[in-house]
């Protein structure tokens, strides 16, 4: 386990590591001032994702068919964080608007009560150092177009770290999502028991 940090952090710098924690924190933050401001191209995009998750995950999936959507919804969002380092400003811009987007809808959900799920739930301890991670990578890849302005270094660069983000971020968002549909769907079986 630690040499396998170890091995993340020598591809991936702890300060981007850092970095990237922060604005996605900083993000959460500043939600529920954005909320009750109603500064609306900040709200736009996540009360879409909530209504499209209100409109679909009120149906009651079987555990597959719930992991797969969690798992491929999740490696979308953050591998098109990954992407974001292709833009230089792409990566802080990422990591701050994901951690805002998440607990935006939180906040619009359950006020604070929301944000303070959002930080304690077992689910998020796998999915932010993962999204973490992927912000950390789209960092390497601006670096890399910064030092060099040669766009092939960027693909090079690209090709080298996405092994990386198989081995650490899909394997978190696997093991993320399989929690995640398990606790979902034990926490439907206690209230239809409930119900009866």
């Amino acid at each position: 386990m630690i040499e396998a940090i170890r091995n993340l952090f020598d591809w991936v710098d702890y300060t981007y590591f850092f970095l990237s924690a922060v604005l996605f924190l900083a993000g959460i933050y500043l939600a529920p001032n954005v909320v009750e401001k109603n500064i609306r191209f900040l709200l736009r995009y996540p009360r879409w994702m909530r209504r499209l998750m209100e409109k679909y995950f009120t149906r009651k999936y079987p555990f597959l068919v719930l992991f797969l959507i969690i798992f491929s919804l999740n490696n979308v969002s953050l591998f098109v964080s990954f992407l974001s380092g292709f833009i230089l400003i792409g990566p802080p811009v990422a990591a701050f608007l994901t951690g805002l987007n998440v607990a935006v809808i939180s906040y619009d959900m359950l006020g604070w009560r929301g944000i303070w799920q959002v930080l304690v739930n077992p689910v998020a301890w796998l999915e932010f150092p993962a999204a973490w991670i992927s912000f950390a990578l789209g960092f390497r890849l601006s670096e890399a177009f910064w030092s060099s302005h040669d766009w092939s270094r960027v693909q090079e660069q690209f090709w080298i770290l996405l092994p990386l983000y198989v081995k650490y971020v899909m394997v978190l968002l696997f093991i993320a999502a399989l929690l995640e549909s398990a606790l979902i769907v034990l926490a439907e079986r206690m209230k239809d028991e409930d119900d009866v």
